[in-house]
């Protein structure tokens, strides 16, 4: 079967790939589609483990090894290519990062976890603004508020 990726990056890939070929580093058959599954995840709104992704990346690339996917899982996220949040449980799922720049790990949107079906939403980052001031003025403890979700019940789940 044909590699289905598509010919031309979405503008959030090519912004992404030209950022890494920049600071010098390869494009290889794996980051190309790792990026490409995140992105589409992003923008239908999904929050991807590594094991969805390498699914996925299968589909697009056949060839991408287990290993490589999680070596290249890896080095997007130190490079800032993709940030990863840890939700509950033990489950990590990835999205497309800021950029290799961003050290402040200020992100586009934060998170949260229902604990009864496992729905994750994304949030303004500014929602956590006063607790984020609050925690550091009384505690001296800097929020990264994209890093980890907030755990608690949905809508609709707290409904039934």
């Amino acid at each position: 079967m044909p590699p289905t990726q598509p010919t031309t990056p979405t503008p959030r890939v090519a912004d992404v790939l030209a950022r890494l070929r920049a600071v010098g580093e390869r494009m290889t058959p794996a980051r190309r589609a790792v990026l490409t599954v995140v992105d589409a995840a992003d923008a239908a709104g999904e929050h991807l483990t590594a094991e969805q992704i390498g699914a996925r990346v299968g589909d697009l690339e056949p060839a991408v090894h287990r290993a490589t996917l999680y070596r290249t899982l890896t080095s997007l996220t130190e490079l800032g290519a993709l940030a990863h949040v840890h939700l509950g449980g033990a489950a990590t799922v990835y999205h497309l990062g800021a950029g290799p720049e961003d050290d402040t790990h200020a992100h586009d949107h934060g998170h949260v976890q229902c604990h009864a079906c496992g729905r994750v939403l994304d949030v303004p980052p500014d929602v956590l603004d006063e607790v984020a001031a609050r925690l550091e003025a009384d505690l001296g403890f800097v929020l990264d508020t994209g890093h980890a979700a907030l755990l608690g019940t949905c809508r609709a789940c707290a409904a039934d």
